[in-house]
């Protein structure tokens, strides 16, 4: 009923593939190679001109916006330094309670 097999290990290494040569080979790999590379620098920015213009309007908001919240914090901070100083002048009183 049973055969005698073969040990696998003997039938793997017996085992060879040979697929048919393809003359064309390397000229198709580097088709398809160049086929993804894009042309230039100015070709990249045409194809995503959306994204990379979203990107510069966001960053420069972000900067704006930081920016503009920076300076409003200096200018509080300078006010408050100019108030105290200008009530420590005025009154030797104020003197005692706030100390610039």
């Amino acid at each position: 009923m049973n055969s005698p097999r073969k040990p696998l290990s003997a039938t793997l290494r017996d085992w060879q593939v040979t697929p048919p040569a393809d003359p064309h080979f390397r000229h198709n790999v580097w088709q398809r190679l160049n086929a993804q590379i894009p042309a230039s620098w100015p070709a990249y920015l045409r194809g995503h001109a959306v994204a990379w213009m979203l990107v510069t309007v966001l960053t420069v908001s972000a900067a704006a916006l930081t920016g503009h919240a920076t300076a409003q914090a200096k200018v509080k901070a300078d006010r408050e330094t100019m108030v105290v100083s200008y009530l420590v002048e005025l009154d030797p009183r104020v003197q005692a309670i706030l100390k610039p």
